[in-house]
Protein backbone atom coordinates (compact mmCIF):
# COMPACT_ATOMS: atom_id res chain seq x y z
CA UNK A 1 0.00 0.00 0.00
CA UNK A 2 1.90 3.35 -0.92
CA UNK A 3 -1.12 5.73 -2.18
CA UNK A 4 -3.53 7.12 -0.28
CA UNK A 5 -5.97 6.13 -2.71
CA UNK A 6 -5.44 2.40 -1.46
CA UNK A 7 -5.98 3.47 1.94
CA UNK A 8 -9.26 4.85 1.12
CA UNK A 9 -12.59 3.62 2.30
CA UNK A 10 -15.41 2.97 -0.25
CA UNK A 11 -16.83 6.81 -1.23
CA UNK A 12 -14.43 8.44 0.74
CA UNK A 13 -12.88 11.17 -1.28
CA UNK A 14 -9.75 13.53 -0.49
CA UNK A 15 -10.74 16.89 0.49
CA UNK A 16 -6.89 18.42 1.09
CA UNK A 17 -3.70 16.80 0.39
CA UNK A 18 -0.68 18.34 2.02
CA UNK A 19 3.43 17.95 1.71
CA UNK A 20 5.50 17.05 4.07
CA UNK A 21 9.36 18.41 4.29
CA UNK A 22 10.55 14.91 4.80
CA UNK A 23 8.63 13.18 2.04
CA UNK A 24 4.93 11.85 1.77
CA UNK A 25 2.12 13.58 2.62
CA UNK A 26 -0.79 14.47 4.55
CA UNK A 27 -4.28 13.74 3.59
CA UNK A 28 -7.50 14.81 4.83
CA UNK A 29 -10.98 13.20 4.51
CA UNK A 30 -14.39 13.98 5.65
CA UNK A 31 -13.81 11.62 8.99
CA UNK A 32 -10.00 10.48 8.80
CA UNK A 33 -6.03 12.28 8.78
CA UNK A 34 -3.99 9.65 6.52
CA UNK A 35 -0.45 10.63 6.82
CA UNK A 36 2.05 8.74 3.85
CA UNK A 37 5.24 8.70 5.32
CA UNK A 38 8.63 7.41 2.53
CA UNK A 39 10.12 5.04 4.38
CA UNK A 40 13.28 5.35 2.37
CA UNK A 41 14.83 4.08 -1.01
CA UNK A 42 13.34 0.68 -2.08
CA UNK A 43 10.93 0.32 0.53
CA UNK A 44 7.33 0.41 0.18
CA UNK A 45 5.92 3.91 2.36
CA UNK A 46 3.77 3.81 5.39
CA UNK A 47 0.26 4.99 5.87
CA UNK A 48 -0.67 5.82 9.45
CA UNK A 49 -4.87 5.97 9.41
CA UNK A 50 -6.64 8.59 12.44
CA UNK A 51 -9.97 9.37 12.76
CA UNK A 52 -10.95 13.24 13.19
CA UNK A 53 -12.89 12.15 16.05
CA UNK A 54 -10.22 10.81 18.09
CA UNK A 55 -7.49 13.66 17.71
CA UNK A 56 -7.41 15.02 21.48
CA UNK A 57 -4.89 18.11 20.50
CA UNK A 58 -2.48 19.35 17.69
CA UNK A 59 0.43 21.08 18.56
CA UNK A 60 3.16 23.66 16.75
CA UNK A 61 6.63 23.84 17.28
CA UNK A 62 8.25 26.45 15.81
CA UNK A 63 12.12 26.64 16.06
CA UNK A 64 13.81 26.78 19.67
CA UNK A 65 15.18 29.54 19.56
CA UNK A 66 16.71 29.35 23.39
CA UNK A 67 18.42 25.65 22.20
CA UNK A 68 19.51 27.68 19.17
CA UNK A 69 21.27 30.46 20.81
CA UNK A 70 22.68 28.17 23.12
CA UNK A 71 24.61 25.99 20.38
CA UNK A 72 25.60 29.27 18.61
CA UNK A 73 27.32 30.63 22.33
CA UNK A 74 28.70 26.69 22.37
CA UNK A 75 30.42 27.19 18.84
CA UNK A 76 31.16 30.30 19.17
CA UNK A 77 32.70 29.60 22.76
CA UNK A 78 34.44 26.31 20.87
CA UNK A 79 36.18 28.76 18.05
CA UNK A 80 37.03 31.10 20.75
CA UNK A 81 39.05 28.48 22.97
CA UNK A 82 40.98 26.86 19.69
CA UNK A 83 44.12 28.47 20.37
CA UNK A 84 44.18 27.42 24.27
CA UNK A 85 43.04 23.58 23.22
CA UNK A 86 42.37 23.11 19.75
CA UNK A 87 41.13 19.89 20.39
CA UNK A 88 38.61 20.59 23.11
CA UNK A 89 37.85 24.30 20.86
CA UNK A 90 37.01 22.12 17.67
CA UNK A 91 34.88 19.68 19.60
CA UNK A 92 33.21 22.09 21.10
CA UNK A 93 32.65 23.83 18.08
CA UNK A 94 31.40 20.96 16.64
CA UNK A 95 28.94 19.76 18.80
CA UNK A 96 27.21 23.12 18.12
CA UNK A 97 27.40 23.37 14.80
CA UNK A 98 25.44 19.80 15.05
CA UNK A 99 23.23 21.15 17.86
CA UNK A 100 21.99 24.27 15.50
CA UNK A 101 21.75 21.98 12.63
CA UNK A 102 19.20 19.39 14.41
CA UNK A 103 17.59 22.40 15.67
CA UNK A 104 16.88 23.95 12.39
CA UNK A 105 15.84 20.54 11.25
CA UNK A 106 13.33 20.36 13.95
CA UNK A 107 11.24 23.32 13.01
CA UNK A 108 7.83 23.47 12.26
CA UNK A 109 7.22 20.12 14.05
CA UNK A 110 3.27 19.36 14.41
CA UNK A 111 2.36 16.78 16.86
CA UNK A 112 -1.25 14.96 16.79
CA UNK A 113 -2.09 13.63 19.86
CA UNK A 114 -4.32 11.19 19.53
CA UNK A 115 -6.83 9.31 22.20
CA UNK A 116 -5.94 5.72 22.46
CA UNK A 117 -2.24 5.83 21.43
CA UNK A 118 0.38 6.29 23.70
CA UNK A 119 2.84 8.43 21.17
CA UNK A 120 1.30 11.50 19.16
CA UNK A 121 1.95 11.55 15.99
CA UNK A 122 4.61 13.66 14.30
CA UNK A 123 4.80 15.19 11.16
CA UNK A 124 6.76 17.83 9.40
CA UNK A 125 4.56 19.46 7.08
CA UNK A 126 6.18 21.66 4.14
CA UNK A 127 4.01 24.97 5.02
CA UNK A 128 2.74 24.77 8.85
CA UNK A 129 0.29 27.87 8.20
CA UNK A 130 -1.55 25.61 5.42
CA UNK A 131 -1.50 22.63 7.41
CA UNK A 132 -3.12 24.12 10.85
CA UNK A 133 -5.43 26.06 8.64
CA UNK A 134 -6.28 23.00 6.50
CA UNK A 135 -7.03 20.86 9.68
CA UNK A 136 -8.84 23.54 11.77
CA UNK A 137 -11.89 23.24 9.98
CA UNK A 138 -12.55 19.54 11.05
CA UNK A 139 -11.23 19.92 14.62
CA UNK A 140 -13.59 22.94 15.14
CA UNK A 141 -16.56 20.39 14.61
CA UNK A 142 -17.85 22.98 11.66
CA UNK A 143 -20.15 24.06 13.83
CA UNK A 144 -22.25 26.06 11.13
CA UNK A 145 -22.81 22.93 9.17
CA UNK A 146 -24.29 21.64 12.41
CA UNK A 147 -26.72 24.41 12.67
CA UNK A 148 -27.66 24.33 9.43
CA UNK A 149 -28.42 20.63 9.73
CA UNK A 150 -30.85 21.32 12.55
CA UNK A 151 -32.80 24.42 10.17
CA UNK A 152 -33.34 22.60 7.29
CA UNK A 153 -35.01 19.96 9.62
Amino acid sequence: MTDVSDALAEGETVRERLALRTGGSVALTDDHLLVVTDAGAGADARITRVALDDVAEVTVEEVDYFLAILSVLLAGYGLYSVPRNAALGLAFAAFGGLSLYWTYRKRGKVRIRVAGRPKPVSVFPADTGAFVDGLEPFLAGEPGDAVDEADEN
